[in-house]
């Protein structure tokens, strides 16, 4: 939801284009249903069981880039995909990759400096996609968690888990990084 009510003004403004307009709401709606039906489950106290699926990767790491961005130039920050997996699919629901991404793309939204940067490489018979920052700038110290916040790692490996994959710590550097290992879903 922050997602789409930062983008509310750019896309009032018509700053942002149809294609990625559609991209951001599908993104957006796609993770605030995930989160609904698991909301609903979570009263027997289990998490929703969503029908996996053949899911193309790439549209939906777009469909989040697009959705991210206007949250990150509303801090003077911007969101990167460097996509060199080729064409690549998965099979999960995809309102969980869609939870899996966004909330690894706010934390370092949220947390991180400098470019959101968004890579997928194919590794064998799986696709590596890894969300980095370029780190905060000297002084500027982590933001303290508001209350009933901080879920968003946890929620984003049992989405990863449910498809397959794993999440762990990406490469090193003067950001921050966090990669999500998924198994490629051949036709």
């Amino acid at each position: 939801m922050t997602a789409l009510s930062l983008a509310r003004e750019p896309l009032r403004r018509g700053r942002v284009p149809h294609q990625e307009v559609l991209g951001l709401l599908e993104s957006q709606l796609d993770r605030a249903l995930s989160g609904l039906a698991d909301l609903g489950a979570a009263r027997s106290g289990r998490r929703a069981d969503l029908e996996p699926a053949r899911t193309g990767l790439e549209r939906v790491v777009r469909d989040a880039a697009a959705g991210w961005q206007p949250v990150a130039a509303s801090i003077g920050r911007s969101v990167a995909v460097d996509w060199e997996a080729g064409p690549v699919a998965v099979r999960a629901s995809r309102g969980r990759v869609s939870q899996a991404v966004g909330n690894l793309m706010s934390n370092a939204i949220e947390h991180g400096g400098g470019v959101v940067t968004l890579r997928a490489r194919r590794r064998g018979t799986g696709v590596r996609l890894e969300v980095s920052d370029e780190g905060r700038e000297a002084g500027t110290g982590a933001r303290r968690r508001a209350p009933g916040r901080g879920r968003g790692l946890s929620i984003a490996a049992q989405a990863v888990e449910e498809a397959g994959g794993s999440l762990s710590p990406g490469r090193g550097g003067r950001g921050s990084s966090i990669a999500i290992e998924l198994p490629v879903d051949e036709p």
